[in-house]
């Protein structure tokens, strides 16, 4: 992290500082080194910044962050309410900086590293594929040059500023995945990224319970662009020190918003800020002759942009036509930061599939599992299910219910079994809503309510079918909530005892 001064700070939050009589940090020109929002991780130089969540309030543990060596500590607890929580003593050896509130306060320190590092930020957000496109695009930049990215799914209002805070002089680039449930979301992460270039993946049926409705979403996603060209104004010209013209945003050329986005930010459109990715033939980066099979999926990448130079095959170690659409997003956020061809091939070629996400494992006996099972939105359900289809043998889609809907849950869910029928030989399901899937798929799916239950069918029928030496594929997917890996795990389980 870049150290940054108390009244760097104080300014930005429009604070008030309070010196304990024995603080090492006791003038508003003192260094903050670290940001802590654990109390357990803390020394002289670091800034504790207690949050408060649903269930707790980490201003409760400011006495125990002081015990840990804590040198300062943000509060939106009046420092005369601190004098009657923590004792005089401690309280003597820190700093406190007093604010309205704590989550901001957190953004606010990211925003300042941010600025000091002088980092080229790209930053993602969309209703699925986002980690998928962020694995890809920092693995082609880091062809280039040192580069910062998101960890796991640090993409929230406490994860996107503490993945800024990670933030040094060495970063050359770094890509920032911003997620979103509810409208406002996107423009509040978006305050302290400061992004310099912004794609969105996509816009789906996805956390509709908070967006309200399809436009919604596309509402809540397009604060990303927004933000952008607030910062970089369409008609100006922004320059990086290497040429690079600041302020692109990229968006889905194959998605339904697509003439939204051209008629709501027509003048980013018309001067080239705005660009598109997808199998469309009028989209900036163009993808095409997509063949996925088993674990390995090629394609052909094209720019229809003279700034952006690509014509190339590549094939990689993935799976589904969906990721070769999200390659074609990420080559060209990639290429808008001043990648090469020959750095999106390398970046392509050595990115490597999170855990939980369309993971595959092939066993000798016949059997494939496709670990899908980290989370779950309409438009991902159906790229898993396009996915499996394209496998030779039994196809079974292991499908748990998807969360925060709203009122289209029962109808999308729906839509799941009634998209799967031509497509896979059995549809196993878990969860409530995802009994609706079953009726409409028919005669070739069955609903359970326990994981045990669906799992020792599950194991019979796997039994009984590499015994006839048929191949079988099991894809799994379904809402974090629905806790898909204890399906995941005991398909591991049974097929190494088989091997």
């Amino acid at each position: 992290m870049i150290a940054f001064s108390l009244k760097e700070l104080v300014q930005k939050s429009k604070g008030l500082l309070h010196f304990g009589a024995k603080s090492k940090l006791d003038s508003d020109e003192a260094l903050i080194k670290s940001v802590s929002t654990s109390s357990k991780s803390a020394d002289q130089d670091t800034l504790f910044i207690p949050l408060k969540g649903e269930r707790f309030d980490a201003h409760d543990f400011i006495e125990d962050a002081l015990d840990h060596g804590a040198g300062a500590v943000g509060s939106h607890r009046s420092y005369d309410e601190l004098k009657g929580q923590v004792s005089l003593e401690k309280l003597e050896r820190c700093t406190v900086v007093e604010c309205s509130d704590t989550l901001r306060l957190l953004g606010l320190c990211g925003q300042i590293v941010r600025h000091k590092s002088g980092t080229l930020i790209g930053a993602i957000t969309g209703s699925c594929g986002k980690t998928t496109v962020k694995e890809m695009s920092a693995s082609i930049l880091a062809q280039k040059g040192k580069t910062l990215f998101t960890e796991g799914n640090f993409n929230n209002d406490v994860g996107v500023p503490l993945t800024l805070l990670r933030l040094d002089n060495s970063f050359e680039y770094a890509i920032v995945e911003q997620g979103a449930s509810h409208l406002e979301d996107i423009a509040r992460t978006s305050e302290f990224v400061e992004a310099d270039f912004a794609l969105i993946t996509n816009v789906g049926e996805a956390h509709i319970e908070g967006f309200g409705s399809s436009k919604g979403v596309y509402q809540g996603k397009s604060e990303i662009l927004d933000k952008l060209f607030s910062l970089y104004p369409v008609e100006q010209k922004d320059y990086t020190s290497t040429g690079l013209l600041k302020g692109i945003a990229i968006v889905p050329a194959d998605n339904k918003f697509i003439d939204c986005w051209k008629e709501d930010y027509s003048s980013a459109f018309e001067q080239g800020k705005l660009l598109t990715f997808g199998t469309s033939s009028s989209a900036t980066m163009q993808v095409s002759n997509i063949v996925s099979t088993n674990n390995v999926l090629s394609f052909h990448l094209h720019s229809n942009d003279e700034r952006f130079k690509c014509d190339v095959d590549i094939t990689i170690n993935s799976l589904g036509r969906h990721n070769a659409i999200n390659a074609a997003g990420a080559a060209l956020l990639a290429m808008v930061m001043g990648a090469s061809e020959q750095e999106v091939v390398q970046g392509l070629s050595t990115t490597e599939n999170m855990k939980g996400r369309l993971t595959p494992i092939s066993y000798d006996h016949g059997l494939t599992i496709i670990d899908d099972a980290y989370n779950a939105s309409f438009n991902a359900v159906i790229a898993a299910i396009d996915t499996l289809e394209a496998f030779e043998g039994n196809r079974v889609f292991i499908f748990g219910d998807m969360g925060e809907l709203g009122t289209q849950e029962v109808e999308l869910h729906q839509k799941v079994g009634a998209y799967a029928k031509d497509k896979i030989d059995l549809l196993l399901c878990i969860g409530p809503l995802s009994q609706y899937s079953v009726s409409a798929m028919g005669h070739k799916s069955l609903h359970f309510t326990k994981h045990e239950d669906l799992i020792d069918y599950l194991e019979n029928y796997l039994t009984k079918n590499l015994q006839d030496q048929h191949k079988v594929t099991c894809l799994i997917k379904g809402s974090h909530a629905m806790h898909m890996d204890i399906v995941v795990n005991a398909l591991k389980d049974f097929a190494n005892q088989k091997a």
